[in-house]
């Protein structure tokens, strides 16, 4: 997805968001990103990758996910619930957005992916979030989990930390 590749990408994702498809929409907002940082390869965004994203592709990415879900969901959305509704503690965040499991009271363990709720009935801040989840099998299991991404991992939020952070400085450019 190099050049123009990104731009279908992007088309593809405007015409997914406004259809209303958030699982697929994900999807390819995870592979503009891996493909705009030259991670297609690895299939994962660690922290370097993020603290490089170039501000203007952030920016595209969230103005479509910000437009098409009338504000529920963006890298934006998720800064502003980061920022003043939960004081910056990216595991408030999570928990927050039900990002975390919840079985009979919130436990400190991720959902799965699939997990998700993936309609505009999802919390605020919900999506994107495959940027977030996908992770090599290793990293899963050293976090405590199945080998499947965050997925019933402990968590360990770094990167959304990292993630916030990148569009903080990106919103003052």
């Amino acid at each position: 997805m190099i050049g123009t590749e990104i731009e279908t990408g992007l088309q593809e994702l405007e015409v997914l968001l406004s259809q209303g498809d958030w699982l697929t929409a994900d999807a390819v907002t995870l592979e503009i990103m891996l493909a705009t940082c030259q991670r297609r390869e690895l299939g994962w965004l660690d922290q370097e990758a993020i603290a490089l994203f170039p501000c203007e592709m952030l920016h595209q990415l969230d103005q479509r996910w910000l437009f098409y879900s009338g504000d529920r969901f963006g890298f934006s959305t998720q800064l502003k619930i980061y920022r003043q509704e939960v004081g910056r503690s990216a595991f408030d965040y999570c928990r927050q957005v039900g990002w975390t499991m919840t079985l009979w009271r919130p436990t400190g363990f991720f959902n799965f992916y699939n997990w998700l709720t993936f309609s505009l009935d999802a919390p605020r801040g919900h999506l994107p979030a495959l940027w977030f989840w996908e992770m090599p099998w290793y990293h899963s299991w050293l976090m405590g989990g199945f080998g499947t991404g965050r997925g019933a991992s402990f968590g360990e939020p770094r990167l959304f930390d990292a993630m916030m952070l990148r569009v903080e400085r990106c919103q003052q450019i």
